[in-house]
C-alpha cells in the first residue's frame, strides 16, 4: 500500500509540473531586446589582439579565458600553456581578423615566430560573457626562408572594402555561397558557385588563381571558375565536417572550417570523373587537409579567398561538433 500511494503521489507531481511548467518550456527562445549588451566588432577585435599577444608572449593571463575554455591545436585537445603556447616567440607583420558579433565568433590568420622560425596561424575563438570559451587553431610550421610568409594573411584592401547595402546578401545566403564553393569542388563543376571574374584565392600565402608570374603552374593562372569547371579539383573526393562559425554580414565575409578528403582513387566518386583526372603524387594515396577558409562576397559573388591548408590523416575529425 505505501508503495502504491508513493507512485500515485509521484504521478500527481509530474502532472502538476507538466501543466504549470510545460507550456513555458515549450515556448521558443525570446529574442534579445535592443538593450542587450553584446561584444560588438571592436570588442571582438580587441579579444583577437589580446589572444595573439597572450599566445606569442606565452602568458595566457593576458586574455580573459573561461575556467572551462576548450583548446585544440591541429585537431588535438591540449591544455592552455601547451603546444604553441610554449613555443611562440612573437608576431609577424601580417594578420587578418574577421568577427561575428551575432555568434561571438572570431576567425583570424596571422604570421608568427615560433622557436625562431616562421609559422602560419589560423584560429577560431568563441567569446561569451567577455571570456574566451573556445580556441581552435591550426599551425603550419614553415622553413626559415619561406617566401610565402610575406604574402600570408596580408590585409589586402579588398577585405575591408565596404559593401553597399544593395550589394549585400543575408547571413544565410553567405553560408550557402560558401557551401556552394565546397559543392563545386566535389562535383567538379564551375556553374554552381557564384564567382566574380576577378576572384583571387590564396592558400598558405601562395596565389592560386589569376597569378601572373611566368614561373608558376599554368593552373594558377586560371580563374576560380575555370579551375572548378576544368574538374581538376575532383581529387578532393569529399568535404566533411563543414562549419561556418563566423559570418560578418556588414563586411560580407564568411569564414569556414572543413576537412578536404582525398581517397587517392577516383573510381567511386559520387559525381563521376567526366574529365578522367588521374591523381598523382601525394594525391594518389589517402590523406586529408584541414582547411580554414574565408570568403569575401560582393553582390552575391565570391571576390577574394584566404585559406590555410594543413595535411592531416585521412578523414581525421577536427575535434569539434558540426554545429
Amino acid at each position: 500500500m505505501p508503495t502504491i500511494r508513493l507512485r500515485r503521489l509521484r504521478r500527481l507531481v509530474v502532472c502538476f509540473l507538466f501543466v504549470t511548467c510545460g507550456p513555458a518550456l515549450a515556448q521558443p527562445d525570446t529574442p534579445p531586446s535592443e538593450y542587450r549588451v553584446v561584444c560588438g566588432r571592436d570588442c571582438l577585435e580587441q579579444f583577437a589582439e589580446r589572444f595573439l599577444d597572450a599566445i606569442t608572449s606565452r602568458q595566457p593571463s593576458r586574455v580573459p579565458l573561461s575556467p572551462n575554455v576548450r583548446y585544440t591545436e591541429n585537431s588535438v585537445h591540449l591544455a592552455i600553456g601547451d603546444g604553441l603556447w610554449s613555443t611562440a616567440d612573437g608576431l609577424g607583420e601580417n594578420r587578418l581578423i574577421f568577427t561575428d558579433p551575432v555568434s561571438g565568433g572570431i576567425h583570424l590568420y596571422a604570421g608568427i615566430v615560433e622557436a625562431g622560425l616562421p609559422s602560419m596561424l589560423a584560429a577560431r575563438l568563441k567569446v561569451e560573457d567577455r571570456h574566451v570559451t573556445e580556441i581552435e587553431i591550426t599551425v603550419l610550421r614553415r622553413p626559415a626562408d619561406d617566401p610565402n610568409m610575406a604574402t600570408f594573411a596580408l590585409p589586402r584592401p579588398i577585405w575591408s572594402e565596404p559593401v553597399p547595402p544593395n550589394q549585400r546578401v543575408s547571413r544565410e545566403a553567405l553560408i550557402d555561397i560558401a557551401d556552394s564553393y565546397f559543392e563545386g569542388i566535389t562535383q567538379a563543376r564551375g556553374d554552381i558557385t557564384p564567382f566574380d571574374d576577378a576572384c583571387v584565392r590564396f592558400e598558405n600565402g601562395s596565389q592560386m588563381t589569376l597569378a601572373t608570374d611566368v614561373t608558376i603552374s599554368p593552373v594558377q593562372r586560371m580563374s576560380c571558375r575555370e579551375q572548378f569547371a576544368a574538374g581538376m579539383l575532383i581529387i578532393v573526393t569529399s568535404i566533411s565536417n563543414r562549419r561556418y562559425p563566423v559570418v560578418d554580414e556588414e563586411n560580407q565575409v564568411v569564414s569556414a572550417i572543413a576537412t578536404f578528403d582525398h581517397r587517392g582513387n577516383l573510381d567511386a566518386v559520387p559525381f563521376g570523373n567526366p574529365n578522367n583526372v588521374t591523381p598523382a603524387g601525394q594525391f594518389s594515396r589517402p590523406f586529408s587537409f584541414l582547411i580554414f577558409e574565408s570568403f569575401k562576397v560582393i553582390d552575391g559573388k565570391i571576390r577574394q579567398i584566404e585559406a590555410t591548408v594543413l595535411s592531416v590523416p585521412y578523414k581525421m575529425h577536427p575535434g569539434w561538433p558540426a554545429n
